[in-house]
Protein backbone atom coordinates (compact mmCIF):
# COMPACT_ATOMS: atom_id res chain seq x y z
CA UNK A 1 0.00 0.00 0.00
CA UNK A 2 1.29 3.13 -0.58
CA UNK A 3 2.30 5.70 2.24
CA UNK A 4 -0.21 8.12 1.15
CA UNK A 5 -3.07 5.70 2.07
CA UNK A 6 -1.84 4.32 5.06
CA UNK A 7 -4.33 5.30 7.90
CA UNK A 8 -3.17 7.03 10.87
CA UNK A 9 -4.34 7.20 14.70
CA UNK A 10 -3.42 10.52 16.06
CA UNK A 11 -2.39 9.57 19.61
CA UNK A 12 -1.84 12.61 20.91
CA UNK A 13 -3.96 15.71 20.58
CA UNK A 14 -5.20 18.54 22.60
CA UNK A 15 -8.54 19.52 20.90
CA UNK A 16 -10.60 22.16 22.93
CA UNK A 17 -14.44 22.49 22.93
CA UNK A 18 -14.60 25.73 21.60
CA UNK A 19 -12.69 28.36 19.37
CA UNK A 20 -11.98 30.57 21.87
CA UNK A 21 -10.83 27.69 24.19
CA UNK A 22 -8.66 26.40 21.65
CA UNK A 23 -7.15 29.90 21.36
CA UNK A 24 -7.02 30.30 25.52
CA UNK A 25 -5.29 27.01 25.31
CA UNK A 26 -2.67 28.16 23.11
CA UNK A 27 -2.18 31.74 23.86
CA UNK A 28 -1.03 30.09 27.57
CA UNK A 29 1.98 28.73 25.74
CA UNK A 30 2.34 32.17 23.96
CA UNK A 31 1.55 30.59 20.45
CA UNK A 32 -1.00 32.58 18.43
CA UNK A 33 -4.50 30.88 16.49
CA UNK A 34 -2.84 30.10 13.68
CA UNK A 35 -6.61 30.08 11.88
CA UNK A 36 -9.94 30.54 12.87
CA UNK A 37 -11.52 27.64 14.15
CA UNK A 38 -7.93 25.12 14.70
CA UNK A 39 -8.18 23.19 17.77
CA UNK A 40 -11.92 22.42 17.63
CA UNK A 41 -13.81 19.14 17.01
CA UNK A 42 -15.01 20.34 14.13
CA UNK A 43 -11.93 21.18 12.52
CA UNK A 44 -9.96 18.28 14.14
CA UNK A 45 -12.97 15.59 12.29
CA UNK A 46 -12.20 17.40 9.19
CA UNK A 47 -8.60 17.41 9.05
CA UNK A 48 -8.65 13.38 10.07
CA UNK A 49 -11.30 13.38 7.32
CA UNK A 50 -8.85 15.64 4.43
CA UNK A 51 -5.40 13.52 5.91
CA UNK A 52 -6.75 9.76 6.18
CA UNK A 53 -6.87 10.08 10.23
CA UNK A 54 -9.03 7.02 11.38
CA UNK A 55 -9.16 8.33 15.01
CA UNK A 56 -7.11 10.82 17.37
CA UNK A 57 -6.85 10.75 20.88
CA UNK A 58 -8.13 13.79 22.96
CA UNK A 59 -6.14 14.77 26.09
CA UNK A 60 -8.48 16.76 28.30
CA UNK A 61 -5.53 18.74 30.37
CA UNK A 62 -5.18 22.41 32.09
CA UNK A 63 -1.57 23.48 33.47
CA UNK A 64 -3.63 23.40 36.75
CA UNK A 65 -1.11 25.05 39.36
CA UNK A 66 0.04 27.56 36.79
CA UNK A 67 -3.71 28.25 36.66
CA UNK A 68 -4.26 28.57 40.25
CA UNK A 69 -1.10 30.74 40.43
CA UNK A 70 -2.63 33.58 38.30
CA UNK A 71 -5.73 33.62 40.15
CA UNK A 72 -4.30 34.27 43.35
CA UNK A 73 -1.74 36.35 41.99
CA UNK A 74 -4.72 38.81 40.87
CA UNK A 75 -6.47 38.83 44.01
CA UNK A 76 -8.23 35.27 44.48
CA UNK A 77 -8.08 33.60 47.31
CA UNK A 78 -6.35 30.23 46.69
CA UNK A 79 -8.64 27.95 48.16
CA UNK A 80 -11.28 29.36 45.90
CA UNK A 81 -8.85 29.39 42.95
CA UNK A 82 -7.57 25.59 43.47
CA UNK A 83 -11.88 24.64 43.32
CA UNK A 84 -12.27 27.26 40.87
CA UNK A 85 -9.50 25.36 38.40
CA UNK A 86 -10.22 21.96 39.27
CA UNK A 87 -13.81 22.29 38.41
CA UNK A 88 -13.21 23.15 34.75
CA UNK A 89 -10.85 20.77 34.34
CA UNK A 90 -13.46 18.13 35.60
CA UNK A 91 -15.61 20.01 33.07
CA UNK A 92 -13.29 19.18 30.41
CA UNK A 93 -13.01 16.00 31.02
CA UNK A 94 -16.85 15.39 30.54
CA UNK A 95 -16.63 17.31 27.57
CA UNK A 96 -14.13 15.09 26.32
CA UNK A 97 -16.03 11.75 27.00
CA UNK A 98 -18.94 13.15 25.68
CA UNK A 99 -17.05 13.44 22.34
CA UNK A 100 -16.07 9.90 22.58
CA UNK A 101 -19.99 8.89 23.25
CA UNK A 102 -20.86 11.04 19.92
CA UNK A 103 -17.83 9.45 17.88
CA UNK A 104 -17.17 6.49 19.40
CA UNK A 105 -15.34 4.96 16.24
CA UNK A 106 -13.38 7.94 15.25
CA UNK A 107 -12.49 9.72 19.09
CA UNK A 108 -10.38 8.49 22.31
CA UNK A 109 -9.84 10.36 25.16
CA UNK A 110 -8.28 10.68 28.11
CA UNK A 111 -8.63 11.81 32.01
CA UNK A 112 -6.80 14.30 32.74
CA UNK A 113 -5.23 15.22 36.33
CA UNK A 114 -3.09 16.78 38.98
CA UNK A 115 -2.31 14.51 42.09
CA UNK A 116 -0.23 17.30 43.90
CA UNK A 117 -2.90 19.90 43.67
CA UNK A 118 -5.86 17.32 44.04
CA UNK A 119 -6.45 15.11 46.51
CA UNK A 120 -5.94 10.97 46.63
CA UNK A 121 -9.67 10.94 47.02
CA UNK A 122 -10.27 13.49 44.01
CA UNK A 123 -7.78 11.61 42.10
CA UNK A 124 -9.43 8.41 42.52
CA UNK A 125 -13.50 9.89 42.18
CA UNK A 126 -12.61 11.96 38.72
CA UNK A 127 -10.30 8.77 37.30
CA UNK A 128 -13.09 5.71 37.82
CA UNK A 129 -15.91 8.66 37.01
CA UNK A 130 -14.66 9.13 33.51
CA UNK A 131 -12.63 5.75 32.95
CA UNK A 132 -16.71 4.27 33.21
CA UNK A 133 -18.14 7.51 31.22
CA UNK A 134 -15.20 6.12 28.26
CA UNK A 135 -11.81 7.46 28.95
CA UNK A 136 -9.10 5.20 27.59
CA UNK A 137 -6.07 6.10 30.25
CA UNK A 138 -4.99 8.82 32.12
CA UNK A 139 -2.90 11.69 31.41
CA UNK A 140 -0.32 13.38 33.32
CA UNK A 141 2.61 16.11 32.88
CA UNK A 142 5.24 16.06 35.68
CA UNK A 143 6.67 19.19 33.75
CA UNK A 144 3.51 20.92 35.53
CA UNK A 145 3.25 19.08 38.22
CA UNK A 146 6.59 19.98 40.05
CA UNK A 147 7.23 16.37 41.05
CA UNK A 148 8.84 13.29 39.46
CA UNK A 149 6.68 10.49 37.83
CA UNK A 150 8.22 8.13 41.01
CA UNK A 151 7.30 10.43 43.84
CA UNK A 152 4.81 9.39 46.10
CA UNK A 153 2.41 11.73 45.36
CA UNK A 154 2.23 9.84 41.93
CA UNK A 155 1.36 6.37 43.26
CA UNK A 156 -2.49 7.05 43.04
CA UNK A 157 -2.20 7.03 39.23
CA UNK A 158 -0.09 4.07 38.84
CA UNK A 159 -2.14 2.08 41.27
CA UNK A 160 -5.81 3.30 39.45
CA UNK A 161 -4.16 2.55 35.91
CA UNK A 162 -3.13 -0.77 37.54
CA UNK A 163 -6.24 -1.44 38.53
CA UNK A 164 -8.56 0.07 36.02
CA UNK A 165 -5.83 -1.75 33.25
CA UNK A 166 -6.17 1.55 31.31
CA UNK A 167 -2.63 3.08 30.18
CA UNK A 168 -1.17 6.59 31.57
CA UNK A 169 0.40 9.04 28.66
CA UNK A 170 2.82 10.96 30.25
CA UNK A 171 4.81 14.42 29.40
CA UNK A 172 8.19 13.37 29.24
CA UNK A 173 12.22 14.65 28.01
CA UNK A 174 14.58 16.84 29.13
CA UNK A 175 12.40 19.95 28.86
CA UNK A 176 12.21 22.38 31.74
CA UNK A 177 10.97 25.56 32.85
CA UNK A 178 11.81 28.05 34.97
CA UNK A 179 15.16 26.85 36.13
CA UNK A 180 13.28 24.20 37.40
CA UNK A 181 14.53 19.79 36.63
CA UNK A 182 13.37 18.19 34.44
CA UNK A 183 10.55 16.66 35.83
CA UNK A 184 9.53 14.07 33.05
CA UNK A 185 12.92 12.67 32.62
CA UNK A 186 12.47 9.28 31.21
CA UNK A 187 15.12 8.01 33.77
CA UNK A 188 12.24 8.65 36.32
CA UNK A 189 10.09 6.24 34.81
CA UNK A 190 12.58 3.42 35.46
CA UNK A 191 11.45 2.61 39.49
CA UNK A 192 7.54 3.43 38.15
CA UNK A 193 8.00 0.97 35.11
CA UNK A 194 9.64 -2.15 37.59
CA UNK A 195 6.67 -1.49 40.33
CA UNK A 196 4.06 -1.49 38.21
CA UNK A 197 5.07 -3.79 34.82
CA UNK A 198 1.09 -4.22 33.91
CA UNK A 199 0.43 -0.55 33.38
CA UNK A 200 1.23 1.11 30.02
CA UNK A 201 2.95 4.58 29.52
CA UNK A 202 3.42 6.22 26.81
CA UNK A 203 5.80 9.08 27.20
CA UNK A 204 5.28 11.82 24.95
CA UNK A 205 7.26 13.84 22.45
CA UNK A 206 9.90 10.51 22.32
CA UNK A 207 11.25 12.08 25.41
CA UNK A 208 12.30 15.28 23.34
CA UNK A 209 15.89 16.03 24.85
CA UNK A 210 16.55 13.02 26.45
CA UNK A 211 16.18 10.14 23.01
CA UNK A 212 19.41 7.98 24.84
CA UNK A 213 17.51 7.92 28.17
CA UNK A 214 14.27 6.96 26.29
CA UNK A 215 16.02 3.89 24.14
CA UNK A 216 17.29 2.52 27.49
CA UNK A 217 14.26 2.39 29.21
CA UNK A 218 12.03 0.81 26.50
CA UNK A 219 15.35 -1.93 26.03
CA UNK A 220 14.66 -2.35 30.07
CA UNK A 221 11.09 -2.40 30.18
CA UNK A 222 8.44 -3.79 28.07
CA UNK A 223 5.81 -1.72 29.57
CA UNK A 224 6.77 1.77 27.56
CA UNK A 225 5.93 3.58 24.33
CA UNK A 226 6.62 7.31 22.90
CA UNK A 227 4.98 8.89 20.27
CA UNK A 228 6.31 11.52 17.91
CA UNK A 229 4.42 14.83 19.06
CA UNK A 230 6.37 17.63 18.33
CA UNK A 231 8.54 15.59 16.25
CA UNK A 232 7.92 16.06 12.53
CA UNK A 233 8.50 19.54 12.22
CA UNK A 234 8.24 22.92 13.43
CA UNK A 235 9.61 22.72 17.11
CA UNK A 236 12.25 24.84 17.97
CA UNK A 237 15.59 23.21 19.36
CA UNK A 238 14.56 19.78 17.02
CA UNK A 239 17.16 19.13 14.90
CA UNK A 240 16.18 15.56 13.83
CA UNK A 241 16.88 14.69 10.04
CA UNK A 242 13.69 12.02 8.67
CA UNK A 243 16.72 9.58 8.88
CA UNK A 244 18.02 10.46 12.27
CA UNK A 245 14.42 10.20 13.66
CA UNK A 246 13.74 7.16 11.59
CA UNK A 247 16.76 5.64 13.02
CA UNK A 248 15.92 6.67 16.62
CA UNK A 249 12.37 5.10 16.19
CA UNK A 250 13.91 1.98 15.45
CA UNK A 251 16.47 1.94 18.67
CA UNK A 252 13.35 2.28 20.83
CA UNK A 253 11.62 -0.09 18.52
CA UNK A 254 9.25 -0.16 16.00
CA UNK A 255 6.62 -1.86 17.81
CA UNK A 256 6.55 0.96 20.34
CA UNK A 257 6.31 3.88 18.90
CA UNK A 258 3.29 5.64 18.16
CA UNK A 259 2.59 8.41 15.81
CA UNK A 260 1.05 11.97 17.46
CA UNK A 261 1.13 15.37 16.69
CA UNK A 262 0.64 17.95 19.62
CA UNK A 263 -2.76 19.61 17.39
CA UNK A 264 -3.40 22.26 17.42
CA UNK A 265 0.18 23.42 18.42
CA UNK A 266 1.60 21.85 15.54
CA UNK A 267 -0.72 22.00 11.71
CA UNK A 268 -2.00 17.90 11.42
CA UNK A 269 -1.86 18.26 8.29
CA UNK A 270 1.84 18.53 7.44
CA UNK A 271 2.52 16.55 10.36
CA UNK A 272 0.51 13.56 8.67
CA UNK A 273 2.41 14.64 5.36
CA UNK A 274 5.85 14.64 6.68
CA UNK A 275 5.13 11.82 8.85
CA UNK A 276 4.36 9.36 5.81
CA UNK A 277 7.53 10.83 4.10
CA UNK A 278 10.12 9.57 6.22
CA UNK A 279 11.96 6.44 5.27
CA UNK A 280 10.60 3.95 6.95
CA UNK A 281 9.94 0.62 5.32
CA UNK A 282 6.13 -0.68 4.94
CA UNK A 283 5.82 -2.85 8.23
CA UNK A 284 7.28 -0.22 9.80
CA UNK A 285 5.10 2.66 8.67
CA UNK A 286 1.94 0.84 9.49
CA UNK A 287 2.61 0.22 12.78
CA UNK A 288 3.61 3.47 14.09
CA UNK A 289 0.75 4.84 12.05
CA UNK A 290 -2.24 2.72 13.62
CA UNK A 291 -1.34 -0.45 14.82
CA UNK A 292 0.67 -0.27 17.59
CA UNK A 293 -2.13 2.41 19.33
CA UNK A 294 -4.84 0.53 18.44
CA UNK A 295 -2.85 -2.31 20.74
CA UNK A 296 -2.87 -0.03 23.39
CA UNK A 297 -5.92 1.96 22.79
CA UNK A 298 -8.28 -0.69 21.66
CA UNK A 299 -11.22 -0.08 19.56
CA UNK A 300 -14.47 0.86 22.14
CA UNK A 301 -17.24 -1.91 22.68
Amino acid sequence: MPAEHVSLFDTHTHTQPSSDEAKGFLGQFGMPEQSPGRGTVQDLVETMDNVGLSRSLIIPWIPAQDQVWKRTRDGTDRDQAVEDVLGEWRLLNRWATDQVARQPDRIVCLVGVDPVLMSVEQVQTEVREQVAAGAAGIKIAPMFLGVHPDDERMEVVWRLARELDVPVLSESGATTRRGEPAWGHPQHFDAVCAAYPEVRIQLAHLALGAEDSLVALTAKHRNVWADTSLRLGGYPGDDFTPPGLVDLMRRIGIDRVLYGTNYPMVDARAYAHAFRALPLEAEELRAVATENAVALYPLNP
